[in-house]
């Protein structure tokens, strides 16, 4: 079996979806569960740039530790792994909930990357559940426009699109996806 390679240092937008279409997170306490997955198993190897969670699917903007040793792919395959056993341990059923292992794509140009941040923070108003990207609770946007402190390294990010009300203000202007495909993920 082939193992996914993710390389310290380098940017990721990691993905995964329900594997029938169903909700991963039927009740707010499940996106509870799966975020302290979060931090316990892909903190400590990456930072995380922006991250969007919806009702089937999860969209994360990483770039991996440097001091890694080894493949960074075990944490990720850990959060998805464990989030699926509870999630079938509550509801007392099994079989295969995420429709990946993990898909990803490394991102190697920074105009690109300015665009999947901008991209992921939009993925509830894309979806139709908030008109103002601000208003989604579970996504990064409001964690990197914030002053108070956050897992998202908004110092960086602020440097690449400029001033705090610009980086708002970019954030919320819609992304044209055409030239973004294959950096996307989704189906």
């Amino acid at each position: 079996m082939k193992t996914t390679i993710l390389e310290p240092g380098k940017f990721y937008h990691i993905y995964n979806r329900a594997k029938n279409g169903n909700p991963l997170f039927p009740e707010e306490e499940d996106i509870q569960f799966f975020l302290k997955l979060y931090k316990t198993h892909v903190v400590p190897v990456a930072e995380t740039w922006a991250y969007c969670i919806l009702d089937d699917h999860v969209h994360f903007l990483v770039r991996l530790k440097e001091d890694l040793n080894g493949n960074a792919y075990k944490p990720f395959a850990l959060l998805f792994n464990s989030y699926a056993k509870g999630y079938h341990k509550k509801n007392g059923s099994n079989g295969k909930l995420f429709r990946f292992k993990l898909k990803r794509v490394e991102i190697r140009r920074e105009t690109v990357l300015r665009e999947v941040i901008r991209y992921i923070n939009q993925n509830a108003r894309k979806h139709g559940l908030v008109e103002d990207c601000s208003q989604y609770r579970y996504s990064s946007f409001r964690a990197t426009v914030t002053t108070w402190p956050t897992l998202i390294p908004k110092e960086e990010i602020l440097r690449r699109f400029g001033n705090r009300e610009m980086l708002f203000h970019i954030l919320s202007e819609p992304v044209n996806e055409k030239g973004l495909k294959m950096y996307l993920l989704e189906e």
